[in-house]
């Protein structure tokens, strides 16, 4: 039979299950929202951590530039400086050939001065004189003197012919002399040119490679900041996962209850029906009216079974 007292407890229960389910929804509610708050920062910070990673990947690729930059500078003027070295090498030659070549030129010149205007003699006409005497003193009958006066003649003819041989020779090689010295006057200028443009060259690019090194230290400074800021940033969104998990855990365990709350809110309402049913029936039992199996079941059963 049905304990009225248990019905009223029912009653009671549905009535505390109805307070519950309010309490139940409300959390339920209040839960999906902060899930979708949770979400959102979530999802922005993933967001932020793409924007930061892609400026940290454009700053890197930056950095290897210019780092490939560093390093061609630095082979051009290593070039450079080989290129310098053996140009400094060349112009200390030149400067030795050409510091020989003027003392040549100014020897060549002192030996003119001193032999005068010899070299303007005529070599033929001496030549001729020579001979004009040989031929005398080989066809003329002379006396010793004039023997001695002839012969001491020719050997002066012949010196001077010797000397204007050498003075014209002289001559020629102070032609040369100074051929050479102008060449190599030019050779070690154009040296000397080349060094200072070299050199020119080489403090270009010492400053631009120095310039270089800050904004590589510059370069690391930003990427490490970035990535310390993706961590924090990372470690935020593994915590925000956490609470997301704890959140959805507690949506489920909250969706249960109400599950259970409401299966319960529903026994209470068909045990109410069933109540109900059973006063008909002690009525119509009263009536003497005859009974079903099923009233019968009612009237006397255990409410929990039906």
């Amino acid at each position: 039979m049905v304990d009225s007292g248990q019905v009223q407890q029912n009653s009671q229960q549905q009535s505390n299950s109805e307070s519950n389910e309010q309490n139940l929804l409300k959390h339920i509610d209040e839960l999906r929202d902060k899930i979708l708050e949770v979400k959102n920062q979530r999802r922005q910070l993933i967001e932020e951590i793409k924007s930061l990673r892609d400026k940290r990947r454009q700053l890197i690729e930056d950095k290897k530039q210019l780092i490939e930059r560093f390093k061609v500078l630095r082979d051009q003027r290593k070039k450079i400086l080989d290129e310098l070295a053996k140009l400094k090498q060349e112009r200390e030659t030149l400067s030795k050939e050409f510091k020989s070549k003027l003392d040549q030129l100014k020897e060549a010149h002192n030996i003119t001065q001193k032999e005068g205007d010899v070299a303007k003699l005529s070599l033929r006409k001496i030549q001729k004189r020579m001979e004009e005497l040989e031929w005398r003193q080989q066809t003329s009958v002379l006396t010793p003197e004039e023997e001695k006066r002839l012969v001491e003649e020719i050997d002066k003819l012949e010196e001077l012919a010797e000397r204007v041989r050498r003075a014209r020779e002289e001559e020629v090689s102070i032609l040369e002399l100074e051929a050479d010295v102008k060449g190599l006057k030019l050779k070690l200028s154009e040296a000397i040119n080349k060094i200072k443009e070299l050199r020119e060259n080489a403090g270009r690019l010492k400053a631009e490679i120095s310039s270089i090194n800050p904004k590589i230290d510059e370069y690391n400074k930003n990427i490490d900041s970035l990535g310390a800021e993706i961590q924090q940033k990372s470690q935020e969104i593994e915590n925000l996962t956490k609470q997301l998990d704890a959140l959805y855990q507690d949506y489920r365990n909250t969706m249960v209850k109400l599950k259970e709350m409401k299966l319960a809110k529903q026994r209470g309402i068909e045990v109410n029906l069933l109540e109900q049913k059973r006063k008909e029936i002690e009525e119509k039992q009263k009536k003497g009216e005859a009974l079903t199996l099923d009233e019968l079941r009612i009237l006397y059963g255990d409410l929990d079974s039906i």
